[in-house]
């Protein structure tokens, strides 16, 4: 497993060495020939490979080793880093391994007192924005959660009253038409019927 996730990182590097410096970017050697650079770039990705703290780092930030030209000098370096943070932990976790490794930020070497002081500076921006967004996004949730349950209990509870009520009032005048119905049904059989037999009794006196 660690064979094949070698190759695949010595196989990338050697593809992109001759991107463009512009960005951040840590440098932990540069070589004349580029045996010596391919060299140090096997030690840096078992260093890597080896190195659980370093490894996390790598990975998580998604820093990519590459073997770079320069010049005339081919460099081994890591990038990129979103972040000062990111490159200074990273930064130091190499010094057991690189003594002599150093920043670059848009082609300028940079000091280790520089890169330290643009951390402090950075790390303090974020925890400024920190303070400001969680009052705010904690206050949100809460509203929205106090408007949701009640609306939809009373909704439910109105519209089964209204069925009930408007069934009983229906069944109640049916039978109450049909009753009245069937009276002047009765009504105007009977009166039918008398006037025949006052017709009938009225022929016979004839």
């Amino acid at each position: 497993m660690k064979l094949i996730f070698l190759i695949i990182m010595l196989t990338t590097m050697l593809f992109s060495s001759e991107k463009q410096i512009n960005e951040k970017q840590i440098i932990v050697g540069s070589f004349l020939q580029e045996k010596y650079a391919l060299n140090s770039l096997v030690s840096l990705n078992n260093h890597i490979l080896n190195d659980e703290k370093l490894s996390k780092l790598i990975n998580k930030n998604s820093i990519e080793v590459e073997l770079k030209t320069m010049g005339q000098y081919h460099a081994i370096s890591l990038s990129p880093f979103k972040s000062y943070v990111q490159l200074l932990r990273t930064l130091k976790a190499l010094e057991k391994y690189y003594n002599d490794a150093y920043v670059l930020d848009n082609g300028q070497k940079m000091q280790m007192e520089q890169v330290v002081a643009q951390t402090v500076a950075e790390e303090k921006k974020l925890s400024v924005e920190v303070k400001v967004d969680k009052p705010e996004k904690i206050e949100a949730k809460k509203v929205e959660v106090k408007k949701v349950e009640p609306v939809e209990v009373k909704i439910h509870k109105q519209v089964k009253e209204v069925k009930h009520e408007q069934e009983k009032d229906y069944s109640f005048e049916i039978v109450l038409a049909l009753l009245v119905l069937l009276m002047i049904g009765y009504i105007v059989f009977k009166t039918a019927r008398r006037k025949k037999n006052i017709v009938k009794v009225d022929e016979e006196i004839v």
